[in-house]
């Protein structure tokens, strides 16, 4: 998760920039989107791995193990954290689909 969290960092860190601009290129907001898109893919990719892997080692818990429940709670948290990772990007998205819609307009 950590190269695609730099990623992500990187994309929201150029949608600011591009948020407060006083007149952005639209190629440049165009080239953001895609990265962003690309970005929020593989972070949706990560998380459905860790979702197989988190059902894989639930289905196999018995006895309660300590290791094997601190790696099911490890999967657990890190799912929430693409969750929560995927909505920042997406909110920031969709701001920044708005403006190339007005670049595009104008």
């Amino acid at each position: 998760m950590a190269e695609t969290a730099l990623d992500r960092v990187a994309v929201l860190d150029d949608i600011r920039v591009l948020a407060t601009a006083s007149s952005p290129q639209l190629e440049r907001v165009e080239r953001t989107l895609a990265d962003g898109y690309a970005c929020a893919l593989g972070i949706e990719a990560q998380r459905l791995r860790l979702q197989r892997e988190l059902e894989g080692r639930a289905a196999g818990l018995s006895g309660g193990k300590a290791k094997q429940v601190d790696e099911v709670a490890g999967l657990a948290q890190g799912i929430a954290r693409a969750d929560e990772e995927l909505a920042e990007l997406r909110a920031a998205l969709v701001e920044l689909a708005r403006m190339a819609r007005r670049l595009r307009t104008s």
